[in-house]
């Protein structure tokens, strides 16, 4: 490469955008850190919600049972309780893999690879584990594969808990489908996202971008 050639620019392997760093862009990086720094109060908050919401009187218990109801949720206690051998052997298990098997299988891979000593397997030893090494994670060729995985452990932590991520309108309209879908969430990492097309995500700086573009067009509009 010449002195007048610019960085080498590879596409992201999360998202697929150009990027000079190497495997993923920065807002994906920033995405990925971002998961892992928002799993402990989304665990706190996912525990919290561990009771059934109360509804109805007396008369609408089901009364054929002979069992008594169980206190506690069953989906948070599986998300929230002890891993299987089953989560870090591959094999089939019914519903969501608990969040320790899920960060217990990529923590003992990094320790592989770095050939550093595994974590003890609890949620905030894994977690801070994992972002002692996320830049480096964010080089490796199986790092498209950590960041769903993380993304869909988010969205489940979120759903049994019941807490909706905060969304702002954005006074912008989308590049791809020219409806005004364009939003910012809480935590996503992206400055800006289309809520229909799944292809458009912005960092700050092509949002930037976007909104001056946009501007532009209003105040000089093209001739008829």
């Amino acid at each position: 490469m010449s002195e007048f050639e610019g960085p080498v620019q590879v596409p992201c392997a999360v998202c697929g955008r150009e990027t000079d760093l190497p495997m993923t862009c920065r807002p994906c990086r920033n995405r990925v850190r971002g998961f892992l720094l928002a799993l402990p109060e989304l665990i706190a908050q996912t525990w919290m919600a561990r009771h059934p919401v109360q509804r109805g009187g007396e008369s609408d218990r089901v009364q054929t049972s002979k069992s008594a109801p169980i206190p506690l949720r069953e989906d948070v206690l599986n998300l929230l309780g002890p891993s299987a051998d089953a989560v870090l052997t591959g094999e089939d298990q019914e519903g969501p893999v608990p969040v320790v098997g899920v960060l217990s299988a990529w923590a003992d891979l990094v320790a592989e690879q770095t050939r550093l000593k595994p974590v003890s397997r609890t949620v905030s030893a894994l977690t801070q584990y994992l972002l002692n090494h996320v830049e480096w994670a964010c080089r490796q060729e199986w790092i498209a594969d950590f960041a769903e995985e993380l993304e869909s452990l988010t969205k489940i932590l979120r759903r049994v808990s019941g807490i909706e991520p905060v969304r702002i309108l954005l006074p912008v309209t989308c590049p791809t489908c020219d409806l005004r879908t364009m939003i910012r969430e809480e935590g996503s990492g992206w400055a800006a996202e289309c809520r229909y097309c799944p292809a458009v995500r912005l960092s700050a700086r092509e949002y930037g971008q976007l909104v001056t573009a946009q501007a532009q067009a209003v105040s000089t509009p093209g001739e008829d």
